[in-house]
């Protein structure tokens, strides 16, 4: 009987404390069984038994005291409305949550692709953000909702906010952050409706801004201490201001390549790692008309179909004059462009630029490394003028991760047979056109095909 009754009293108390608990997460790895967690997805059998566990904690719950929710709500096949979902916010969103992360997976399907624009159905309710939590949210986070403020919210204690597959404008993005002084984290991914996009001076405390797939065509950014950049979205209109104190910079888009060129130097000039994603190149890299005073890490991935089939790729020796600091530099080339003007011919008719020198580039990387005449000349021209060189890594195939030879089950990503015979024949090409220009003092990397997984 004693012990009978300590445990009531143990289960009383706890029973107390869980009612305010502040820090609530309902997600599949904290509410599913082992099995649904194992197939990555709550089931149609499972999706009701799934929130009802939520709803009965939610609504033995005082609402007091939450700091941190965390939700994944799956829409129920049957399910007519959102009513459910709204009844839960407004129990744990309270004046003094810090941490708002709710992400709506649609009725349509548990995953749907990241690329696909997506219509989200729930209206986020406003109210809660304006009423309710603005003197206490820092981190806020929304997936696949619709959000629509049309006034001024003072938001002023956020911190972070992410906002993925978010039906939102430009207009309302704006009211969302007026007078978010304390903002320094913003994403924004695949938030299709999106077309002009202003990043204001007055977010002094913004450090890192990512913009992925949002169909943008004006992005303008004019807050002045950014640090941190990934823009990853094509064809649009991009002005950086005087991003001063930029230091990494990430770059999706086409003529990306002639546009950093051309206007990092001056609106960038602190950028120390850039890499750049190229769809498409109308023009070879352009003389610089600046100076990267501070580039030490330059990537350059160059992806598409539409890529440019002549592309010079020794005219990126601009890049490397403009950079006297550049220490690290990786190209990767699509093999789709890869595979024209393959080079074979008298080595004497490949160009020479001798009057370069770079004398601070220690390690290179090429991947889809082929005998294209430009190709084979950028790496015989980096042998050749970066005194400094401890490294020449040249991988003749596009596998973007290979097999550990102590783990059997693990294999190579797929590759056709004319890839692979393809990488064989720039291995070839390396030991007639380049082996012989690599100084004592140089690492020559040769990657091919790997044997154990692709036997031809």
């Amino acid at each position: 009987m004693q012990d009978a009754a300590r445990a009531a009293c143990v289960s009383h108390s706890f029973l107390c404390s869980w009612r305010c608990y502040p820090n609530l997460i309902f997600t599949e790895e904290t509410m599913c069984s082992k099995e649904n967690l194992r197939k990555r997805t709550v089931g149609s059998n499972g999706i009701q038994d799934y929130n009802n566990n939520i709803h009965h904690v939610l609504t033995n719950h005082s609402g007091a005291g939450v700091r941190k929710f965390r939700l994944e709500y799956h829409v129920p096949y049957d399910a007519k409305s959102y009513h459910r979902l709204s009844s839960w916010l407004q129990i744990a969103v309270t004046p003094s949550i810090e941490e708002l992360n709710l992400v709506v997976w649609p009725k349509e399907t548990t995953f749907i692709s990241q690329k696909r624009k997506k219509k989200a159905t729930f209206n986020f309710p406003i109210t809660l953000l304006s009423d309710m939590c603005k003197g206490s949210i820092q981190h806020l986070h929304l997936a696949n909702v619709d959000l629509h403020p049309t006034f001024q919210l003072g938001l002023r204690t956020l911190k972070s906010l992410h906002l993925h597959g978010v039906n939102i404008t430009g207009d309302e993005l704006g009211c969302l952050l007026s007078n978010s002084f304390a903002l320094a984290h913003l994403r924004l991914q695949y938030c299709h409706d999106l077309i002009r996009l202003e990043i204001p001076c007055l977010l002094q405390r913004l450090r890192f801004l990512e913009v992925l797939e949002c169909s943008l065509q004006v992005l303008e950014i004019n807050a002045p201490n950014i640090s941190r950049s990934r823009l990853l979205d094509f064809n649009v209109k991009l002005s950086l201001g005087k991003s001063r104190k930029m230091k990494y910079l990430m770059l999706n888009n086409s003529c990306v390549i002639s546009y950093a060129i051309d206007n990092l130097p001056s609106c960038a000039p602190k950028v120390e790692t850039l890499t750049i994603h190229s769809s498409y190149e109308i023009i070879n890299a352009p003389v610089a008309s600046g100076r990267f005073c501070h580039l030490k890490i330059l990537i350059i991935y160059f992806f598409g179909f539409h890529s440019h089939r002549d592309y010079d790729y020794l005219s990126l020796v601009s890049f490397f004059d403009a950079s006297p600091l550049l220490e690290k530099f990786v190209l990767f080339v699509s093999p789709v462009q890869s595979k024209y003007d393959w080079f074979e011919g008298d080595p004497t008719s490949l160009r020479q630029m001798s009057e370069h020198r770079h004398r601070n580039l220690k390690s290179v990387k090429i991947s889809s490394f082929c005998p294209q005449k430009s190709m084979v000349e950028l790496a015989r021209h980096i042998l050749e003028n970066a005194t400094s060189l401890e490294c020449l890594t040249l991988d003749t195939t596009p596998a973007s991760y290979r097999c550990s030879g102590d783990i059997l089950d693990r294999q190579c990503p797929p590759l056709e047979t004319e890839c692979i015979r393809d990488a064989h024949k720039s291995l070839l090409a390396v030991r007639t056109y380049i082996d012989g220009k690599v100084p004592s003092t140089v690492k020559l990397n040769l990657i091919g095909p790997c044997t154990r997984c692709y036997a031809l």
